[in-house]
């Protein structure tokens, strides 16, 4: 598997995840089991117009023919994933919060993990 692969499978999350966020963010409270007050509404919005930003930058990714960009963007990547991850542990262990709340600690942390092993482990996978 290259980067490019998983910058096609990292859209597909992350355009599931930003509409939602964007378009139906009480549905996103629902299926987490959490009842939301209005500025955390309006927080999700916020959340979901910069996955969808995310998204973007894993679209020119994709296409990218130089190295050093998919690198460069696979390191931005990284940072977002590992507090995505750090936050859905706390938000986890904080709240009561349905099993929803583990598969968004487990997609963040797993690929926060997948692309530090295409940059660490694997740099000429890039």
């Amino acid at each position: 598997m290259r980067l490019r692969h998983l910058f096609a499978v990292n859209i597909f999350f992350a355009l599931f995840f930003g509409l939602s966020c964007t378009l139906l963010p009480r549905s996103v409270f629902w299926l987490y089991g959490v009842q939301p007050q209005e500025p955390a509404l309006w927080a999700t919005k916020l959340l979901g117009g910069s996955i969808l930003g995310f998204a973007t930058l894993m679209w020119f990714g994709f296409n990218a023919a130089s190295i050093d960009s998919r690198r460069a963007i696979a390191s931005a990547l990284i940072v977002q994933d590992l507090i995505g991850c750090i936050a859905s542990l706390q938000f986890q262990l904080t709240y009561e919060v349905n099993i929803v709340g583990w598969f968004s600690l487990t997609l963040y942390g797993v690929l926060a993990l997948w692309y530090a092993s295409f940059l660490f482990l694997r740099p000429d996978a890039c």
